[in-house]
């Protein structure tokens, strides 16, 4: 093509021009607008839902942390509430004690008994069950040796319960301490049988 030919060319199709401003607008059809400001729309009521559940979670977390702490606070409450009136029987005892203490001795030992009673019947309802000890065989999970007594008899049974063990719901809550008995021959961890561990209670 000879430069003539070019130069005729390009006069009778000359290189488009854009219309100034034409990358930075965008026609939208009146539809195509609507359809847009609906989702917008929409978008802003998925925000405020969001925004509230947010809200809604952060109040329910802090109202979760305040009935824990009630919980925590006032669990014994029930508990405390049914040993009131034993504490009012035990001052009853003492306030009757203090009247004729030569006359009433038998009858405050007797109210004492009672109101023992209904305290260990109460801490029973509860759980509290007492550790079997005298004449049943030792046991380390239950039981803690603070003296061997060197004795003929059946070994490693238990001869004497210096203070009671219990367990709650079947778990230990205090072991029992106790006094076992050992062959005559027989030493046990490094004690003599008439050795005595120095008791332990707290």
């Amino acid at each position: 093509m000879s430069e003539s030919e070019k130069k005729d060319k390009v006069k009778k199709h000359p290189p488009q021009k854009e219309p100034k401003g034409s990358s930075e607008e965008i026609r939208l059809s009146k539809k195509e607008h609507e359809d847009l400001l609906g989702k917008i729309s929409e978008l802003e009521g998925i925000r405020e839902q969001l925004l509230r559940s947010a809200a809604d979670y952060e109040n329910a977390k802090k109202r979760l942390q305040r009935e824990k702490e009630d919980f925590v606070k006032f669990s014994q409450e029930g508990l405390i509430k049914n040993l009131l009136p034993i504490m009012d029987n035990f001052e009853r005892a003492l306030a009757h004690a203090g009247e004729d203490k030569e006359h009433n001795l038998d009858a405050v030992v007797k109210g004492i008994h009672l109101v023992l009673k209904q305290l260990l019947d109460l801490l029973k309802s509860q759980g509290l069950e007492k550790v079997e000890t005298v004449g049943h065989p030792f046991d380390p999970h239950r039981h803690e040796a603070v003296a061997y007594v060197q004795e003929a008899g059946k070994e490693d049974e238990i001869v004497d319960e210096i203070e009671p063990g219990y367990t709650l719901h079947g778990r230990l809550l205090r072991a029992a301490k106790v006094r076992v008995r050992v062959s005559p021959a027989g030493t046990v961890r490094g004690f003599g049988a008439s050795d005595e561990k120095p008791e332990e209670i707290t």
